[in-house]
């Protein structure tokens, strides 16, 4: 049994990543309540001290870092949402992909999802380059866009072959 299958999930980073989803419940949102800048800052730091501290081990730690990462504050840049910190969705991905290795249940769509929103915010055509799941399989939203496309394009390959379906 591999050691992150036997280890115990960090309960504090649970508790960060549950904070995160309250902050955005649909009743929050309906009264106009949203994240505190403050508190989304102080969520990615705890993830970041996680990272370099070794306290990501089991798929569970990794899926909820990879969502606190995905939920980075955007701002307006003339009429356009943008993201305050790009590089954490990048991180996110990286993230969710451990998260989808270790066999997390919702791996695959938080791959899609956090490579998508990294996508999203540098301009890139999700359409040609974004993925998207099934049946937590990852799936290209244009199969004939190869990896190599990808690297030429300056984006992250999205998997190995064999883990595309």
């Amino acid at each position: 049994m591999s050691s992150a299958v036997a280890a115990q999930s960090n309960e504090e980073l649970k508790r960060y990543f549950l904070a995160d989803q309250e902050s955005r419940s649909q009743e929050n949102l309906k009264n106009k309540i949203f994240p505190k800048l403050k508190d989304e800052i102080g969520r990615r730091i705890f993830v970041f001290e996680a990272i370099s501290n070794g306290g990501l081990v089991t798929a569970e730690d990794y899926f909820y870092a990879s969502i606190i990462l995905q939920h980075t504050n955007l701002e307006y840049v003339g009429e356009h949402l943008k993201s305050m910190g790009n590089e954490n969705h990048l991180l996110a991905h990286f993230l969710a992909k451990r998260a989808f290795e270790l066999g997390h249940e919702n791996g695959a769509w938080l791959m899609a999802a956090t490579y998508n929103r990294y996508l999203e915010n540098v301009g890139i055509d999700l359409s040609k380059y974004g993925l998207n799941h099934k049946n937590n399989k990852l799936l290209a939203n244009d199969e004939t866009i190869t990896d190599t496309d990808r690297i030429e394009k300056g984006l992250i390959p999205i998997a190995r072959k064999e883990e595309v379906q």
